[in-house]
């Protein structure tokens, strides 16, 4: 358990990155962009995959429309935002994201605790691939609380607390001993949903209104974290 807290800590390391550097603009679209490439591989490369190693086409499908239906209600109960507006949506983003990062992490949290306890090598190398993909998510957490004006002290106790989601993840599957297959199949789904929606409703739109250099640069950095990430998650 104390390895998965650590490996979870690295949403945090990618907020503590933000807030090191003085070229906020820069850095804030180059967040966005990164978790954009960063979350369209993992849709595709990891999650659904993952989500197919325990339940089929048509159980996913429903339960990913069912993430995808239960984010887009809680986005009607966030303050309207304007897509141009660079503060009031990339703080959106960051909440949306905050919420399935969590859900994600949970679920992560379980998977490589067991991971740990069956092949402990293993589990070493699949936390580093989760590191890796965290750190990105962490920078837009920070960016986007950052441009909202929060103190250095809030952004990084929030990122914290989400930093803790895989770490409790790793205690439920410690208090109840094992898991249900099927379950894990339909988490992955729902979060399947949830990221579809943040990255082609949320972060597909701000994309469209940031400089295109500090998008093609963030696509390509995403791109290759997500290369590493899955030598490590694959090994």
């Amino acid at each position: 358990m104390f390895i998965t807290f650590l490996f979870g800590l690295t949403v945090l390391l990618g907020t503590v990155i933000i807030l090191l550097f003085k070229r906020k603009k820069k850095i804030s679209e180059l967040s966005i962009s990164i978790a954009f490439s960063v979350l369209f591989c993992l849709i595709f490369l990891e999650v659904i995959p993952h989500t197919l190693e325990h339940i089929n086409y048509f159980e996913m499908i429903i339960y990913a429309l069912i993430g995808f239906v239960l984010l887009k209600l809680l986005d009607l109960f966030i303050p309207d935002h304007e897509h141009s507006n660079h503060k009031e949506h990339v703080f959106h983003i960051g909440l949306m994201s905050a919420i399935a990062l969590i859900i994600h992490n949970l679920i992560e949290g379980m998977v490589l605790y067991s991971t740990l306890n069956k092949n402990f090598n293993l589990g070493i190398l699949l936390g580093i691939g989760i590191g890796l993909h965290n750190i990105p998510l962490g920078m837009v957490i920070g960016s986007t609380l950052k441009d909202a004006k929060y103190s250095k002290t809030k952004i990084i106790l929030i990122s914290f607390v989400i930093s803790l989601s895989t770490f409790i993840g790793s205690f439920v599957l410690y208090l109840i001993g094992d898991i249900n297959e099927y379950f894990i199949g339909m988490m992955f789904a729902i979060t399947l949903g949830m990221l579809v929606y943040i990255v082609f409703f949320e972060l597909l739109e701000h994309l469209k209104h940031q400089d295109k250099k500090n998008n093609i640069t963030g696509f390509i950095i995403g791109v290759l974290i997500i290369c590493i990430s899955l030598i490590f998650h694959h090994h």
